[in-house]
């Protein structure tokens, strides 16, 4: 970026960030767990726009590369909080583990899609039905990754059983697939856009959801023994979250600066990609699809209504 376009974007980036008085009594380190991307840069906007430390929160921020291994360390006490996907959520609900939603991170929808698949420029892969019998890269098997691309698959002539599903970081889906161990990977953004960038791959998107025609695709999971032990900073994090996610979708350009500096992805190119919308408040009728297509898909036996694992202060 040259000086003058950068010295613009930190004056726009310093003029946006809340303006805060006085602030509550910090409490911490509250440990939270994220991915190292936008659908988890509710992380990265609490510290840098000083939502957290407004709300009482001083917050120390771990990142994993999926959301059943942030499960897991919530349930180990190694995590306080974590950004976990839906399905990862509800299979832990099904088997009786005491996880919770807090807050609501990103929606997927046709209006604003924030999900596909990536594949090398030379590829035949040219629509869904292609994708049977290939080796598509997710970020975990199982989860709200997969799910949707296979209903996809599924519904426009392919066979997703057919599919080899290998579990890849997010960060390190583009390299794999420039070597050539799998034949498509689904980034999340920024990573999405970066692996488009060199032009030597492309796009295929998700025309018309499968799923739903909108979804939400993760939030900010505790146990409820966690809240019940801290009812105080369960309603903190929760009202922090709901202030960032507003924030985030009137800001895109501040947001990309500070989104750019933890994912080391350059602010023209985040500034170009599909952000994606973050509710203020949990709307069910967006997380009863994916438990739905989860059950269709046999990662658990029977469904239940998603007012099961929202926290309700």
């Amino acid at each position: 970026m040259k000086r003058s376009a950068f010295v613009a974007s930190t004056a726009a980036f310093s003029a946006a960030l809340p303006l805060h008085g006085a602030l509550a009594q910090v409490v911490g380190p509250l440990k939270l767990g994220a991915l190292p991307a936008n659908v988890a840069a509710a992380a990265m906007f609490g510290i840098d726009g000083g939502f957290f430390k407004k709300n009482g929160l001083d917050v120390d921020v771990q990142y994993f590369n999926n959301g059943a291994t942030i499960t897991s360390a919530i349930l180990a006490g190694s995590l306080d909080i974590g950004l976990v996907d839906i399905i990862s959520v509800a299979s832990a609900h099904v088997h009786n583990l005491p996880v919770i939603y807090l807050a609501p991170a990103m929606i997927n929808s046709e209006k604003i899609p924030t999900y596909g698949i990536i594949v090398r420029g030379d590829s035949t892969i040219r629509e869904p039905k292609d994708l049977t019998g290939k080796i598509v890269a997710v970020n975990g098997l199982k989860n709200v990754s997969q799910i949707p691309i296979a209903a996809w698959i599924d519904k426009n002539g392919g066979d997703s059983t057919a599919v080899k599903w290998v579990e890849i970081g997010i960060p390190i889906m583009g390299a794999t697939l420039e070597r050539g161990t799998v034949d498509a990977i689904s980034p999340s953004e920024p990573f999405f856009s970066e692996a488009l960038k060199s032009g030597a791959n492309r796009p295929i998107f998700m025309s018309h959801n499968a799923v739903a025609p909108a979804y939400l695709l993760s939030g900010w999971v505790t146990t409820r023994d966690w809240i019940a032990k801290n009812p105080d900073l369960a309603k903190r994090f929760s009202a922090a979250i709901r202030e960032i996610n507003d924030w985030t979708n009137k800001n895109p350009g501040p947001s990309a600066v500070i989104l750019s500096k933890y994912t080391k992805v350059p602010v023209a190119d985040i500034e170009h990609m599909h952000r994606g919308a973050f509710p203020t408040t949990f709307d069910l009728g967006l997380v009863q699809p994916i438990i739905d297509a989860a059950v269709k898909y046999g990662v658990f036996p029977t469904g239940f209504p998603a007012a099961e694992i929202v926290y309700k202060p």
